[in-house]
């Protein structure tokens, strides 16, 4: 079973690397800019806990991101220490990604009826649960 999970995780992982190249992103930029759309500016660390990211691997990518003008860094109005992620509007970019995201997914998944992938998410959000407390190597 764990060489089940971790080999499906590496071939969604290419899967998504090869999709989202033609948006001009990595995955790891894309799911970024995913979470940011979703949920609205973030601190680091929340992202980090979010996307299970170490912290050198997920500032690189916001450093990256800002350089090519994908996010900013803002700081806080309320507390001058607290800087947080903030996606650049694109609607055109938020489209392509959502969309590159929905394919993907549904090529992955495809061989799983609606009900096989509502139990599947449900499994792996309790198991990830399960996996909260534990610490994220930085």
């Amino acid at each position: 079973m764990p060489h089940a999970v971790v080999r499906f995780f590496r071939m969604m992982n290419r899967e998504h690397n090869r999709a989202f190249q033609a948006a001009g992103v990595s995955a790891e930029q894309a799911h970024v800019l995913s979470v940011l759309w979703e949920l609205g500016p973030l601190t680091i660390g929340e992202l980090q806990r979010l996307l299970a990211l170490s912290s050198p691997t997920l500032t690189g990518a916001i450093d990256r991101m800002e350089k090519d003008r994908l996010v900013k860094r803002v700081r806080s109005a309320d507390d001058r220490r607290a800087v947080y992620v903030e996606p650049i509007d694109d609607p055109s970019m938020q489209r392509k990604i959502n969309k590159i995201i929905e394919d993907t997914e549904r090529r992955c998944f495809a061989p799983l009826s609606a009900g096989e992938r509502r139990d599947l998410l449900r499994l792996i959000t309790k198991a990830a649960g399960g996996l909260e407390g534990a610490t994220i190597p930085s």
